[in-house]
């Protein structure tokens, strides 16, 4: 029910409609679609999705699952890769006119709200010239984007050389190493105008009407209410976790033999996965903006064959090629029937569910660590840059649910003290002497995550009510 307060007499009432403005970065996009999908199947909400030229094959999923959705085409050229991926945010400001012009042309159901990536503050000025409300969607979690939000409006840029770096406003005090604050701060360079885009979007963020996060109030309550009170406003809802929604695709095909061959590996996997015990195997996947170096390939290697574990090992495709791998590696394993590599699109999710897999080699980017969470499997960390190091701060420190292997781009771990990690995070993994007591207590707590995560999502639960409240407040912002 729209609150009478909000009805007009004068304005006939208006269904929401929703102009989505994604990030082009799939780290970015995939979530933001899951929860797209979300709010337009279970409240028949319609969607205009703008769209990068380069990210189309990536909407067809969505779009085929997501019947009141419709995409967009952005005018622009294909988008170059930039040293980081956040000056993306430089050439997509320019859409402000474009993007307005376009919603001013929709006479007959023209839209009442915007929804954008937190990366894309810019759309703040779209949705002030066209007087709609703002909801900011933060593909990272309350922790980061709290910690993001305290950094922006700091003193930049950060001195390198200083030990550690306070974020005293937030619960708890934390500190990191300069090395550990996310790398969209530290690349930040005074001066230049496409990073003084970046972080005026970053800065624009704070005026957002409203707040959507990919996380639930059981894992991050206390930065949630944080952010609440540092918006000066209750429109902060946690949805999560939004994984996928079965409106992904795994992309693009090239060919359709290869397409073939990519789904008749997938079948092998699972049929491998079904024969393993339950909770005895390792999945390893560090996503797909980073490839361990042949020096981290080896030890990885080393260590998990020396683990004893059976293990899934995502590489990456074209990415990461065999040559990373150690020598002789995929023959051995196909004698001994002990290990998979995957090549090209993995189904993480879907891998990650399996009843056989323990526990998940992470660099901790906040879509795999929440898809970690809510399977319930023992994250093994190893934060590499961005929000990573923040995120595996909660999953180990704050929580208690998963365990550093490693830090950093540049480590390369001790591959026979890496092998016990792996040994222990698992069940039936190792012969001789480790950690398996408090590696127990680890996965007990990694399962309680796993069920408050599936309890929020539930009818009922946090995430639903937060959904639910949003839902009626954009309802009733189109009927007033």
């Amino acid at each position: 029910m729209v609150p009478e307060a909000a009805m007009s007499a004068a304005a006939p009432y208006r269904r929401p409609h929703v102009l989505v403005v994604p990030f082009p970065s799939k780290g970015h996009l995939l979530p933001l679609l899951d929860f797209a999908h979300l709010l337009s199947t279970r409240h028949q909400i319609p969607l205009t999705v703008a769209v990068t030229p380069s990210d189309v094959p990536l909407l067809s999923a969505f779009l085929s699952s997501t019947p009141l959705a419709t995409a967009h085409p952005l005018p622009l050229p294909p988008l170059e890769q930039p040293a980081h991926h956040a000056l993306l945010a430089a050439p997509l400001s320019a859409l402000r006119g474009p993007l307005v012009s376009w919603a001013r042309s929709q006479h007959h159901h023209p839209p009442t709200a915007v929804l954008s990536d937190f990366f894309l503050g810019s759309a703040q000025l779209v949705a002030d010239d066209l007087g709609l409300p703002r909801v900011a969607f933060y593909s990272s979690g309350a922790f980061a984007t709290a910690a993001l939000d305290h950094l922006w409006h700091g003193a930049l840029p950060l001195d390198p050389d200083s030990p550690v770096v306070a974020l005293g406003a937030l619960p708890g005090s934390p500190s990191f190493p300069y090395a550990h604050v996310p790398s969209v701060v530290r690349s930040f360079v005074p001066g230049d105008p496409d990073w003084e885009l970046v972080r005026q979007g970053f800065l624009l963020n704070s005026r957002a009407w409203g707040a959507v996060v990919n996380t639930f109030d059981a894992i991050e309550g206390e930065y949630l209410e944080h952010l609440k009170r540092r918006f000066g406003h209750g429109r902060v809802w946690a949805v999560g976790p939004v994984a996928d929604t079965g409106c992904r695709g795994p992309g693009e095909r090239s060919a359709s033999t290869a397409a073939e061959a990519e789904a008749e590996d997938l079948r092998e996997l699972f049929a491998w996965l079904d024969d393993c015990p339950a909770r005895s195997v390792i999945y390893v996947c560090f996503g797909t903006m980073y490839s361990p170096s042949p020096a981290q390939a080896a030890a990885l290697g080393a260590a998990l064959e020396a683990s004893g574990a059976r293990f899934v090992w995502a590489v990456g495709g074209a990415a990461a090629p065999a040559l990373l791998l150690p020598e002789g590696m995929e023959e051995r394993l196909a004698r001994d029937n002990k290990g998979r590599v995957v090549r090209g699109w993995a189904p993480q999710v879907e891998i990650l569910r399996h009843v056989a897999v323990g526990a998940f080699v992470t660099h901790c980017g906040w879509n795999s660590t929440l898809e970690g969470v809510a399977a319930g499997k023992t994250l093994v960390c190893w934060p590499m840059k961005a929000d990573q190091f923040i995120d595996a701060r909660l999953v180990v420190d704050v929580h208690g649910a998963g365990v550093c292997a490693a830090e950093g781009e540049a480590a390369v771990p001790d591959p026979a003290a890496l092998a016990r990690v792996f040994a222990d995070a698992v069940d039936g993994g190792w012969d001789g002497d480790g950690d398996g007591a408090e590696m127990a207590g680890v996965r007990d707590k990694a399962r309680a995550l796993a069920l408050a995560a599936a309890e929020a999502v539930e009818e009922g639960g946090s995430s639903w009510v937060d959904l639910e409240t949003m839902v009626k407040e954009l309802e009733a912002v189109a009927a007033a």
